[in-house]
């Protein structure tokens, strides 16, 4: 077992809806997230953004991959976890709370922007209102151009971006099958025509 999967299965059996699945993401999927995730970075946007962040699989990916660590910010809402992440990687910005209130966490953090959103929350199951306001959050912290890499353990894509408008621009990364389960990574961003403060698409 990986050492990081102790206070992952913890912070799951506390809450098993907000963390999603009893095990942190598989290091082949870590690294496919982290390099995406990169790869969409805005250049002069801000720190890296993931919500979500658990033990901090993803996040070591991350730093790994070339981000350092203070140029990362997580979001995670068990605060054992907080505690772990904190641990784990100093000089991390760590901030404890529910990440479907993004806005609000990011103004108490004063950090204005952001070059890039990944994000670990299990969207199938939040509450499309909330999901929306999520989204619409992040959009806002990021230049023109931003996207929000979205992981997931379903065949669909977690929004469907055309059922109803205004529109998400929804791109599929690939899939992950070194992953118990498998993982499909999508990338989300504005259309051109979209203006920031309308997000209305729909979360299944």
């Amino acid at each position: 077992m990986p050492h990081n999967s102790l206070p992952f299965l913890r912070g799951w059996s506390r809450d098993p809806v907000a963390v999603g699945l009893p095990f942190p993401s598989s290091p082949w999927t870590a690294r496919r997230l982290a390099q995406a995730t990169l790869d969409a970075a805005i250049d002069g946007g801000g720190p890296v953004l993931e919500l979500g962040a658990g033990a901090g699989a993803v996040t070591q990916a991350l730093i790994d991959a070339g981000c350092a660590a203070d140029r990362l910010v997580v979001v995670e809402r068990d605060a054992d976890l907080c505690r772990t992440l904190e641990r784990r990687f100093p000089g991390l910005a760590v901030l404890h709370g529910d990440a479907l209130h993004i806005a609000e966490l990011m103004t108490a953090a004063q950090i204005a922007s952001v070059s890039v959103v990944l994000c670990g929350l299990p969207m199938r199951a939040v509450a499309p209102a909330a999901a929306i306001r999520c989204y619409d959050g992040a959009f806002r912290l990021m230049p023109h151009g931003g996207a929000i890499i979205q992981y997931t353990y379903g065949f669909k894509s977690p929004v469907d971006p055309g059922r109803s408008p205004p529109q998400l621009d929804a791109t599929f990364v690939g899939r992950e099958w070194r992953n118990v389960p498998p993982m499909a990574i999508w990338s989300y961003r504005l259309p051109d025509r979209q203006p920031t403060h309308r997000i209305n698409g729909h979360h299944p």
